[in-house]
């Protein structure tokens, strides 16, 4: 591969942006493709493998290049990919500094160490192996290191899964494959643009995680039923639950960044979708004037995000003790806010795409012995851990209210 300098000043921006000002790396990225309309499909593909497998991989390439203990060094950082990947290093400036010879000399001896192999803050490391043990958690951490699997979710009220797989084939040339166990998601057998695909600006299928299609189900959804999706976001899961009620249930989407609620009703609009209401709580008064009489609400709980590094590398690097802290205190909040929409005999789901027991089942633990949390019992907690199923990792517990 040959580094030409205007997809190396791209790479730069995108990883600045992402690692220094701390935005979100999806967005970044598409961003900078986008004002980039002259880059062809080889180039693009270029800066997004390089992009990500340096965010990925960002510590173990800053010892690799001596700079753990300073302020990241971009250019080192793309160096450094260039000679693991056996690439010829341009004859600029910027790599002036690089050896290729020490670096593939050093790379077997802190390949050795898991904080580096999977460049894993040393805290994060040792919470991990202390709550699975080394075997589990090395497993797990080689897992989610691993880019994501593009998977789309089938709107069955428009057609099936065998259906869309053939068309998808046949009108598009796009190979996609059944999910044992997972039976309204296609994995595609490579990323793709999914824009100009008529069926999907039709609404008949919507990008989902196959672990975050298990979410949903866990309300038990049946139609003419109320329904609360009490942190939304974009709304995956309140789509999910207008698919799984035939769109003949009550579904209040709620959450406080506008932005992500006017593409979920992009989104509702698309899919043809009646059932989903949606409302901005960020003034936190609207809660107050809600129906408090849900059969089920679901918490898709703010949380570190470890869970879905395999497509946000990036939440390796955001999440710091004190910011697990702020987190835990924001879900013991959210619980208590919105255990009380709850009817009598009705349902929480609460949820995160964390696999770290202190914000999964531990929390849980210490609603359940408040005062509003004796209200509730237990019926059934799950982790879906990515090394056992390959998808994003996540955690579930149904509390049934039984006063």
């Amino acid at each position: 591969m040959k580094l030409h300098r205007n997809i190396a000043l791209g790479i730069m921006s995108a990883l600045e942006k992402t690692l220094l000002e701390k935005r979100n790396a999806r967005n970044t990225l598409k961003k900078l493709l986008k004002s980039n309309p002259n880059w062809g499909s080889t180039d693009r593909r270029i800066i997004a493998k390089v992009f990500y497998d340096i965010v990925r991989q960002k510590r173990l390439f800053e010892i690799l290049t001596g700079d753990e203990n300073s302020a990241s060094n971009f250019w080192n950082l793309i160096g450094c990919w260039m000679v693991l990947n056996n690439h010829m290093l341009p004859k600029w400036d910027e790599f002036k500094d690089i050896d290729d010879i020490k670096i593939k000399s050093k790379i077997k001896t802190f390949h050795n160490e898991r904080k580096y192999r999977y460049s894993i803050p040393d805290w994060l490391d040792e919470m991990g192996e202390a709550e699975y043990g080394e075997n589990k958690w090395e497993k797990e951490m080689a897992a989610l290191n691993t880019p994501a699997d593009f998977i789309i979710r089938v709107n069955t009220l428009k057609t099936s899964t065998s259906n869309l797989k053939d068309q998808l084939e046949k009108k598009y040339n796009l190979i996609t494959h059944l999910i044992p166990n997972y039976p309204v998601a296609l994995r595609f057998e490579k990323k793709q643009s999914i824009h100009r695909v008529k069926e999907y600006r039709d609404g008949w299928f919507e990008v989902q995680d196959a672990n975050s299609q298990k979410i949903a189900p866990w309300l038990e959804p049946k139609s003419g039923k109320y329904y609360i999706d009490a942190c939304a976001g974009a709304g995956g899961k309140s789509l999910h639950l207008a698919n799984l009620t035939n769109d003949s249930a009550k579904i209040l989407a709620l959450d406080i960044n506008n932005a992500k609620l006017k593409e979920l009703k992009k989104r509702c609009y698309r899919n043809n979708f009646q059932s989903i209401h949606i409302k901005n709580v960020e003034h936190g008064e609207i809660l107050k004037s809600l129906d408090r009489n849900a059969d089920g609400v679901l918490i898709d709980a703010p949380c570190s995000g470890l869970g879905v590094i395999k497509r946000n590398p990036c939440a390796k690097w955001n999440i710091t003790r004190d910011r697990l802290t702020e987190i835990l205190n924001m879900q013991e909040k959210i619980l208590q806010t919105y255990a009380p929409m709850v009817k009598k005999g009705g349902i929480i789901v609460y949820v995160t795409c964390s696999i770290l027991p202190i914000e999964n089942s531990l929390q849980v633990f210490k609603f359940l012995n408040s005062e509003l949390g004796s209200r509730f019992e237990l019926d059934s907690e799950k982790t879906y851990f990515s090394h056992e199923t390959g998808f994003d990792g996540f955690y579930c517990a149904r509390l049934i209210d039984k006063m």
